[in-house]
């Protein structure tokens, strides 16, 4: 059943990155929330739970310092994410979702009318990531 939630979650935010380059503070709201509730019913929210929202925090605070050329909405669905998923695996999903962002990078600047400057959603990449530490 968490798969499914998080399945939702990254599925709503990866079409609203696409579509509008922002993300559902909402959904992270919500999403966030349960997060926490379901940590603290099953007893995980200290040391699983730690590391896992600190990573999306610092990609919050990451954002900050390079004044928005790494997006804050990233960093707040990885934090949202860590309310659920353990350290490493997100940070499988994170390594994953960098790889394929990097690889469809790569193929943008092969395409014309792209280029250095051109936006690329990261999200999406983060669902991709999620889905294949799903399949593997």
């Amino acid at each position: 059943m968490e798969q499914i939630f998080v399945l939702a979650f990254l599925g709503i935010n990866s079409w609203k990155d696409i579509r509008k380059r922002e993300v559902s503070l909402l959904a992270t709201g919500i999403f966030a929330v349960i997060g926490i509730i379901n940590a603290l019913w099953h007893g995980t929210i200290f040391w699983e739970w730690i590391g896992a929202v600190g990573f999306g925090t610092a990609l919050i605070a990451l954002s900050v310092v390079s004044k928005g050329a790494v997006g804050m909405g990233d960093g707040l669905v990885l934090a949202a994410l860590g309310t659920v998923l353990t350290f490493g695996e997100l940070l499988g999903v994170f390594m994953m979702g960098l790889l394929c962002c990097g690889v469809w990078g790569i193929i943008l600047l092969i395409l014309p009318r792209t280029g250095r400057k051109t936006e690329i959603p990261f999200v999406p990449f983060l669902l991709l990531g999620y889905i294949g530490g799903l399949i593997y």
